[in-house]
């Protein structure tokens, strides 16, 4: 029999039972990939983690992000609450004030800034990869069907949909009121079917300009070809919206500006967003939150 250690973190927030859950398995060692999806599916949430030596340089161990549907190269809120535990854990170390350490994930080497007080982690804003943007999709007639609103609640705004990618892609959609936002329930086969034709490994990000709280954005992430009907708080495709804004013209004026979402499913998260740019151009995406512990638990396998 043995045994393997884990954490659950919300990420995004500073209260329990909010944000988004993460699994979080900080020695991966022994495990192979097909067990660490066996356990992600067990887990019956929308990313588990497993942390492991590292041979890459300047990387201060090697994270392995699982979903239902299988392996992502990135992701946002794993990333976070990963660099969380892995603090808690001495796995790297907790210092006073703000310091950064490094995590290998499927594209690269990417750096994690701790903010610490009092002995405490405050919050942990990553560098996401390089920030993209494709083509505007102009002909919105099959995204509206696939979530099952009027054309004119995507075109009201100004904008188009498009594909936005700090690390993995994701269709960005604006949509012109809260209340649009709020009562989406998107065609359960049609809009995989959608995202497969206009990139298979892309999730759909919605959102509204304009927000419940103080929040700038109001978003849902559906993300269906990785097992994933509704995520709570998505990292990458909140750092993907950020590149897409800033290729639009139309980012916040705060900078980290502040996306809501997750209330929906009855986990609300805050996730803060700050984008460098070129003109229209985006060159850097960074994306912070907060961490809570949730549980400890152990698994154990025959």
């Amino acid at each position: 029999m043995a045994s393997h250690r884990f954490w659950r973190v919300d990420v995004f927030t500073d209260r329990p039972l909010t944000g988004n859950p993460l699994a979080v398995f900080p020695d991966g060692r022994g495990l192979s990939a097909e067990q660490m999806l066996a356990i992600t599916r067990e887990m019956n949430i929308s990313e588990t983690t497993f942390v492991l030596p590292t041979k890459a340089k300047g990387a201060d161990y090697r994270n392995r992000i699982f979903t239902p549907g299988g392996e992502l190269p990135f992701a946002g809120h794993p990333s976070l609450g990963t660099a969380f535990v892995a603090a808690e854990e001495g796995i790297v170390p907790k210092r006073e004030g703000v310091s950064t350490i490094h995590q290998e994930v499927g594209i690269g080497v990417l750096p994690l800034d701790l903010h610490v007080s009092d002995g405490v982690i405050r919050k942990v804003v990553m560098t996401q990869g390089r920030p993209s943007v494709s083509r505007k999709i102009m002909d919105v007639n099959a995204i509206a069907r696939a979530l099952s609103i009027r054309p004119r609640d995507i075109t009201a705004t100004g904008l188009r949909p498009q594909v936005a990618s700090t690390g993995v892609p994701s269709l960005q959609i604006p949509l012109r009121s809260l209340e649009v936002v709020r009562g989406l329930s998107p065609d359960p086969g049609r809009l995989p079917a959608l995202l497969n034709r206009i990139d298979r490994d892309a999730g759909a990000y919605v959102f509204a300009f304009m927000a419940d709280g103080d929040a700038d954005l109001h978003a849902r992430g559906f993300f269906p070809n990785y097992g994933i009907v509704e995520d709570p708080a998505t990292g990458s495709a909140a750092g993907a919206c950020g590149a897409y804004l800033a290729a639009n013209g139309r980012l916040p004026k705060r900078d980290p500006f502040i996306i809501e979402q997750g209330a929906e499913v009855h986990h609300p998260g805050r996730i803060e967003v700050s984008v460098a740019a070129k003109g229209n151009r985006p060159t850097s995406v960074r994306v912070g939150g907060q961490v809570v512990e949730v549980m400890r638990g152990e698994l154990t396998l025959a």
